[in-house]
């Protein structure tokens, strides 16, 4: 009866909130000390009978903080015990806790309590991807949402996993495929909901080895059709501003313009989001527009020669335009005025460093799911070599040369030119063979964090990967194709050779 008892209270508690979340293991959890991880007591206990018991004292700053917490959120209090804090990033910090009025019970949560300047639309998306995604297919899912005016508590089950560099030197090919396996199942449940996660990395993508369990966790950045995107919350700027720019025009007897707002009004309202990207279309807007206004300058200082050519200091600074509607520095590694003047593309470029496909470095307004697949094509790249990070660079122009590097000039220029993008580069470079290259650096790779973690990589694991296929090398290229229209999907990568080889090799 005490377990149905504890159902009902979490129930009830989130009834009165009128709202559910997911609880994700932020992505400092990587980043947390050894000593975080420990079992932590807290200060007092208190019992059902009301009886408390003295624990050991948590950190007087870390006490404090947990206070706070308990002060800003009262639900909190009133139904957790705080034992530990277990990962902190820039948007949100996670605790450990279990139920405060039912002891017997064992089991751990996480509190994910988010930042109070994180912007509505960002928990929300979180909340409807752990809610209708979650819970399945090794996506994370939420026991409960706590709310007080801007503060926001997500519990999720604690999910106890390995550190990822941790098990790059020790882990076994069928260990890998076993990995990506999981990752491709849950990206699979999560691209059927026409969701890009955004943010796929290894410490987003958790890992138990003993008990061979996963979690894909934080859909704080994610992006689709069943999520707002920024021009929804744009369209509350948009009311405002339509609001009084048709006062004033009404005062002078001016029909108001056609706005965003006054579009469609007196008819049925039709949900024009784009399908993926969150500003896909209103960039794509931006930037012909840009172009248009740019040319039309252009012609218009082209028109205006004779004044622009009295004595030498009057000699037109803007290069002439072609034929074709552009300048004359297309194509060339360097930048004219003209574009220098035009505004910056916009195009979602949410991500981690190292992660980001190519077509978002590029800034492609065009992004699909296809985003989710380079980046489990960089985890599994990393574990085939034993290199982690992998690509490491100052800025998105040195991710996309290291990429150009791996990958050969021509496969990434065709793949620019395929989403509208013009890749001019200083040198030819050919492509890399995968293979060769992934097992020459895991033989380095593997010995050096072995020596020093302290780690043994015993027998099985080194002749699992003496007598390894193609087939790993061959899934690995087709989700690191930089063309996004035709890099493999979650679904047809689990049909893949590669996860049939085991299958084969346990049946026989």
């Amino acid at each position: 009866m005490k377990n149905n008892n504890v159902n009902t209270a979490v129930l009830l508690c989130n009834s009165d909130k009128g709202m559910e979340e997911e609880v994700n293991a932020d992505d400092t959890q990587d980043r947390r000390g050894k000593g975080d991880i420990a079992e932590r007591l807290p200060t007092v206990d208190e019992s059902p009978s009301g009886a408390s018991a003295m624990l050991p004292p948590l950190p007087s700053d870390l006490d404090d903080e947990i206070n706070d917490l308990y002060r800003l959120v009262p639900e909190v209090g009133n139904h957790f015990t705080i034992l530990n804090k277990i990962g902190e990033g820039a948007f949100s910090t996670v605790y450990k806790a279990r139920l405060k009025h039912y002891p017997e019970i064992q089991e751990m949560f996480a509190l994910k309590h988010i930042v109070p300047t994180s912007h509505p639309s960002r928990i929300e998306n979180e909340l409807r991807c752990l809610l209708k995604i979650g819970g399945q297919d090794n996506v994370m899912g939420v026991k409960l949402c706590l709310r007080n005016k801007d503060h926001v508590i997500v519990v999720m089950p604690l999910f106890s996993h390995d550190k990822f560099q941790d098990i790059l030197p020790v882990v076994t090919v069928s260990e890998v495929r076993e990995y990506m396996r999981n990752l491709m199942t849950a990206l699979r449940r999560v691209h059927e909901f026409n969701v890009i996660h955004r943010d796929i990395k290894p410490s987003n993508f958790l890992y138990n080895r003993q008990k061979k369990e996963y979690a894909l966790v934080d859909f704080g950045l994610a992006s689709g059709t069943m999520l707002t995107t920024p021009k929804d919350e744009e369209g509350c700027e948009w009311q405002k501003l339509e609001q009084t720019t048709t006062s004033a025009a009404a005062a002078k007897g001016i029909k108001p313009a056609d706005t965003p707002c006054t579009r469609g009004k007196g008819r049925q309202a039709k949900d024009d989001r784009s399908p993926l990207s969150p500003s896909k279309k209103a960039a794509g807007e931006r930037n012909k527009s840009n172009i248009v206004s740019t040319v039309k300058s252009g012609l218009q200082l082209q028109k205006a020669g004779p004044s622009w050519q009295k004595g030498p200091m009057h000699k037109p600074s803007f290069p002439p335009l072609v034929p074709n509607g552009l300048c004359d520095c297309y194509g060339k590694p360097v930048i004219c005025q003209l574009c220098v003047g035009r505004n910056n593309q916009l195009a979602p470029r949410a991500g981690t460093a190292g992660f980001r496909a190519p077509e978002v470095l590029m800034k492609s307004p065009d992004q699909s799911t296809a985003v989710d697949i380079w980046s489990a094509g960089v985890i599994f790249l990393s574990i085939l070599s034993g290199r982690y990070p992998f690509f490491r660079a100052q800025d998105d122009m040195g991710y996309l040369a290291q990429i150009v590097s791996l990958l050969g000039t021509e496969a990434c220029v065709q793949a620019a030119s395929s989403f509208g993008k013009l890749l001019t580069l200083s040198e030819q470079t050919p492509t890399v063979d995968l293979r060769s290259a992934c097992l020459k650096l895991r033989g380095v790779q593997t010995s050096s964090r072995a020596a020093s973690s302290g780690s043994h990589v015993t027998s099985e694991v080194r002749d699992s990967w003496a007598v390894i296929s193609d087939t790993p090398f061959d899934l690995l290229e087709k989700m690191l194709d930089p063309n996004p229209s035709s890099r493999i999907s979650a679904k047809d990568a689990l049909q893949h050779p590669f996860f049939a080889e085991e299958d084969e090799g346990s049946s026989s």
